[in-house]
């Protein structure tokens, strides 16, 4: 019997009870004290009488919320003036602060409201209830609530124990030392432990929970696309984050005053405010093919805009251009992108300014919208999405095009996963490709989302250390 165990049931042939608080007292750590006390019911020594009780406790990004709340930061900033949307980096303080009814959002710009004004520098209902739990004071409230759905706080149950009573067979036996169990370091320094036998360890006992480290979910997925595409006979390719009008717009033939070029979608730079268009061959085509088009006169300026791409269509198209000049490919040439996209829309349970897309196309010769839908629903499939559905839709550079989504029970929503099609012909002539092109592109997060069963696309970007180590992992 380890020693840890003699004290343990000498001290109870005493006392016959005690509660944990009492055990402490013989001087046995509290994780060793557990293990004892789990051994010695094992045995049938001992009965422990256990308590359930609700736990509540602040979460990784609720701790950082107890000097002040993101919405309370964001009033402090806007009673210096109104700001424009685009310009708020605080988006939670935002979506919170607008359904506090602080703000007010017209267009573009964002201004406090008479309320928000009145609640600066006043006590926050839902910081005071979080400064309470962290006291360990936990009450029954709409704060709690609150704070739970926002991932604030976690409840759940924890099993305490609460008394450990001497059974008759514990009464009875007579404990003696069968072995050393862990070694100290004071048994090391004096040798003490040389010439003992060493007491056989339980393989099946309770040991700490240890956390290894884990690659961030969204890059393990990044991998997961990676492979499943190379697997499929794809290539990958990459282009440019910062790019100019031209490649992310202008020769997808997105007509130069289509809404999503305008500051309230699309990021564009200050620095560098333009970038030059280089091929002038492809710059004359193109300019061709919007006047042809759209009856209105191209701007070369607006093209030569610097900006974040939009979309990682913009690699394919860089691609499409390549591919004109190379006379002797082994076609059809099926390639693939993946990459960070930025567009400045509003952010909710799945929308997100900033998040990665996979672009791919296929070149070759009498490509059918038959050989795209194939092509999608292998990959799909492979991701765990056996269940998409495909339904008609518009985007500029395909004719025809397709959506494929699928409809989330638990939200009530359909849920887009990528816009596809066959790139229109106007395009692959501008481009001086006379091939098909099969083209889509896909937002990585909602796959994600879905998989690993959240419900917004920003707890991914949350880093949340606690939900971190017990994600779920990502099998395929």
């Amino acid at each position: 019997m380890h020693a840890y165990e003699i004290t343990l049931l000498n001290f109870l042939k005493k006392k016959r009870s005690a509660s944990f608080e009492e055990l402490k007292t013989t001087g046995i750590g509290e994780d060793a004290l557990r293990w004892a006390i789990e051994e010695l019911s094992k045995m049938g020594a001992i009965s422990v009488e256990r308590e359930e009780l609700e736990s509540v406790e602040l979460s990784e990004e609720g701790k950082s919320y107890l000097k002040e709340f993101p919405e309370e930061r964001l009033i402090k900033e806007l009673s210096k003036g109104s700001m424009r949307i685009g310009a708020i980096k605080n988006k939670i303080g935002l979506i919170w602060a607008k359904k506090n009814g602080w703000i007010k959002i017209d267009g573009d710009k964002v201004e406090l409201t008479g309320e928000g004004r009145n609640a600066i520098g006043k006590e926050y209902a839902l910081r005071s209830a979080l400064s309470e739990i962290a006291k360990g004071v936990v009450k029954e409230s709409a704060e709690l609530g609150v704070l739970s759905k926002r991932k604030l706080v976690r409840i759940g149950k924890k099993s305490i124990i609460k008394n450990i009573v001497l059974t008759e067979t514990g009464a009875k036996l007579n404990p003696i030392e069968e072995g050393i169990g862990p070694l100290t370091p004071e048994m090391l320094k004096t040798g003490s432990w040389r010439g003992k036998s060493f007491k056989a360890y339980d393989v099946n006992a309770e040991s700490a929970i240890i956390y290894p480290a884990r690659m961030h979910p969204v890059h393990e997925f990044i991998n997961i696309i990676r492979s499943t595409w190379i697997g499929m006979g794809f290539m990958e390719v990459s282009g440019p984050i910062i790019e100019s009008a031209f490649w992310n717009f202008d020769a997808l033939f997105s007509p130069q005053d289509h809404p999503t070029r305008e500051m309230q979608d699309t990021f564009f730079l200050s620095n560098p405010k333009t970038i030059d268009i280089e091929d002038v061959e492809a710059l004359s085509k193109v300019k061709a093919m919007h006047e042809h088009a759209w009856k209105e006169r191209w701007h070369k300026d607006l093209a030569k805009q610097a900006l974040l791409r939009t979309q990682t269509t913009s690699v394919s198209v860089h691609f499409i251009r390549k591919y004109a000049g190379i006379m002797n490919a082994n076609y059809p040439v099926k390639l693939f992108s993946v990459g960070k996209v930025f567009r400045n829309e509003s952010i909710d349970y799945k929308h997100l300014s900033e998040l990665h897309q996979s672009d791919g196309i296929i070149i070759g010769d009498n490509l059918a919208l038959s050989n795209l839908i194939a092509t999608l629903k292998s990959f799909y499939e492979q991701v765990g999405f056996p269940d998409i559905r495909i339904r008609p839709s518009f985007f500029p550079f395909v004719e025809p095009g397709l959506e494929v989504y699928y409809h989330d029970d638990k939200l009530n929503d359909n849920i887009e996963l990528c816009g596809a099609g066959i790139i229109r012909k106007e395009i692959t002539k501008a481009m001086g490709l006379n091939k098909d092109v099969l083209a889509w592109g896909m937002g990585l997060e909602r796959i994600l989302m879905r998989y690993l069963g959240i419900e917004r696309i920003s707890e991914l970007y949350e880093n949340s250390v606690a939900w971190l180590r017990k994600r779920k992992e990502i099998i395929w």
